[in-house]
């Protein structure tokens, strides 16, 4: 319940204003400037986070994400689910590629083998 608040409050204009005023001109959003709360630190996270995917409205990378998409939480947390595991496909793909292109044996000094690994 609280969360749920937390996270419309976060995703609103005035907030998201504040939090992109406090980032590029120092303002401060709490009273206190150190001993964050917990609740403190959980409204940062999703300041943070909607900033993030207000960027990613912006720039028009998925044309399903919209102002309204975002009113949803259990579609913004089907979205970061979606994009986690998109970066983490991409992460091993990144992966295996370098180690295909990178794949070396050192056999007697001077002499060296190269060979293409293929991954099924």
């Amino acid at each position: 319940m609280i969360e749920a608040k937390l996270r419309q409050l976060a995703r609103s204009c005035y907030h998201q204003s504040l939090y992109r005023a406090s980032k590029e001109n120092g303002i401060q959003l709490f009273d206190n400037v150190t001993n964050l709360s917990g609740l403190q630190v959980v409204f940062l996270y999703w300041l943070e986070l909607y900033s993030f995917l207000y960027d990613i409205i912006a720039k028009k990378e998925y044309p399903f994400l919209t102002d309204k998409y975002l009113e949803n939480d259990i579609r913004v947390d089907a979205f970061l689910y979606y994009r986690k595991r998109q970066n983490e496909l991409e992460l091993a793909k990144s992966k295996e590629e370098q180690l295909r292109h990178k794949t070396k044996f050192k056999g007697k000094p001077g002499n060296q083998t190269y060979f293409d690994v293929e991954f099924a």
